[in-house]
């Protein structure tokens, strides 16, 4: 008989699963490899010594962050009421300046904290320096796909393109020799920093080693018109379905589409990551999120960067969604909970390659597991777990998160991170960070 890792009982289950199941009273129990090996109502029989007694309530899959910046946690506040084309030219150079490896672990092990006690078990990660954010996942337990950053640009690595090419390639080649396609990815940041022969070189090398793409594309008006400049008239979708970079890509933010860049998304079966906290702090526009649904297009959400959006809080980007979409189309009717919940469970691990181990509460696949708060105040009463999930809980009633089987938050307190240590670290490089952001400007201004 094999040892069961764990159990959890009296649990209110949300599964997300095709049906959207709901078992009001049941038990989950995952196996010795971390893996779900039974739902059901009710008891359910186990072999485990370690038992979450859920006490009613809600029991659902871990939330997937389809687009994040986990190191930026260090220029938190300094973004603030400016548009995304000023708050790149502010903070960009200041990352390239202060930037080294350990600052970016202890950036990103700071957003590791956040987003385990926020619920968030799986992380697609855009930032400098990617082997940090790996041994933060190792460390913590977090699910963290990540990627090399590519821009023009030397970056604080530094290496200019050519270099900064033969370490992407380094680094697929150690991803496919271990099967790890979490770190299966290419990062190019964006058609505006990138000309179309840097692209068409990304393109070839993800095509060599069948990587992922994660790339920013249609996130401001001011974008779309660096773009038209830079590519002779095109939108990003264009310029990326011609440099054959549009299949299967994690597209970050989407907001500003035209109809035949819809089209273009869902022909090439791309996934588009909603960041409705960013898009609405940097006034940059609301998504056609309905429209990108009924054209087929997976849809996932983000947070973006906490310099950007200030947190890492997929609670608060659920309920953003809804209510822009709602308020948009003049029709509360529109982005039902559910749907909006798919976005933030399944939806994400399928833009990320993932949805056959993660994004729902299935036999098979992997326990990436929240446990909600029983006695919360804002989650009574219950009449329907989607709409209280994403109509009324919040991070605070994250009471645990398992993943991979194992227990990283219990009782709100984060197992595997060492809480004081790092929210210090981070308060620690406050000077440099400031310091580096002061030199910008002062630059800027001369």
């Amino acid at each position: 008989m094999s040892n069961d890792m764990l159990a959890i009982i009296n649990a209110r289950i949300v599964t997300v699963d095709e049906q959207g199941t709901i078992i009001n009273s049941g038990t989950i129990v995952v196996d010795e490899n971390g893996l779900i090996s039974q739902i059901a109502d009710g008891t359910i029989g186990h072999t485990s010594d370690k038992v979450i007694d859920a006490r009613g309530a809600i029991v659902m899959p871990g939330l997937v962050n389809a687009h994040a910046h986990l190191g930026m946690t260090l220029f938190r506040g300094l973004g603030d009421d400016m548009n995304l084309e000023d708050f790149l030219s502010r903070l960009m150079p200041a990352e390239i300046r202060m930037l080294n490896h350990d600052a970016v672990i202890a950036g990103t092990e700071l957003g590791a904290l956040e987003s385990l006690l926020g619920g968030i078990t799986t992380t697609l990660d855009m930032y400098y320096l990617p082997d940090a954010a790996q041994e933060v996942a190792q460390r913590s337990g977090m699910r963290i796909f990540s990627a090399p950053n590519l821009l023009e640009g030397d970056g604080p690595e530094p290496l200019p393109f050519d270099a900064r090419m033969e370490w992407a390639e380094q680094w697929l080649i150690q991803a496919n020799a271990t099967g790890n396609d979490s770190l299966n990815w290419l990062a190019p940041h964006s058609t505006y920093l990138l000309g179309e022969e840097h692209l068409l070189r990304i393109a070839a090398l993800a095509e060599k080693y069948n990587a992922h793409i994660h790339v920013h594309a249609a996130e401001s008006f001011g974008e779309m018109q660096l773009v038209a400049n830079r590519h002779n008239g095109r939108t990003p979708i264009q310029v990326l379905a011609d440099t054959d970079l549009l299949t299967d890509a994690v597209l970050a933010h989407g907001v500003h589409l035209t109809d035949e860049d819809i089209e273009l998304i869902a022909e090439h079966g791309a996934s588009v990551t909603h960041c409705p906290a960013s898009n609405q702090k940097l006034a940059s526009g609301t998504a056609r999120v309905i429209d990108l649904h009924a054209a087929g297009v997976n849809v996932a959400l983000g947070t973006d960067g906490p310099a950007s959006g200030n947190d890492l809080d997929l609670w608060l980007a659920m309920r953003l969604a809804g209510y822009a979409q709602k308020n948009t189309a003049k029709d509360p009717t529109v982005m039902p909970a559910l749907d909006i919940l798919r976005m933030a469970t399944i939806n994400g691990a399928r833009a990320l390659h993932a949805d056959h181990l993660i994004g729902s509460l299935e036999v098979g696949k992997a326990a990436d597991i929240i446990v909600l708060d029983a006695d919360s105040p804002s989650l009574t009463p219950i009449f329907d777990p989607h709409v209280a999930i994403v109509a009324a809980a919040g991070r605070g009633d994250v009471m645990s998160v398992i993943v991979n089987g194992q227990v990283v938050v219990h009782e709100k307190r984060v197992l595997t991170i060492d809480h004081a240590e790092t929210v210090q670290k981070v308060h620690a490089l406050g000077g440099v960070v400031m310091a580096a952001v002061e030199e910008v400007e002062r630059s800027r201004r001369k």
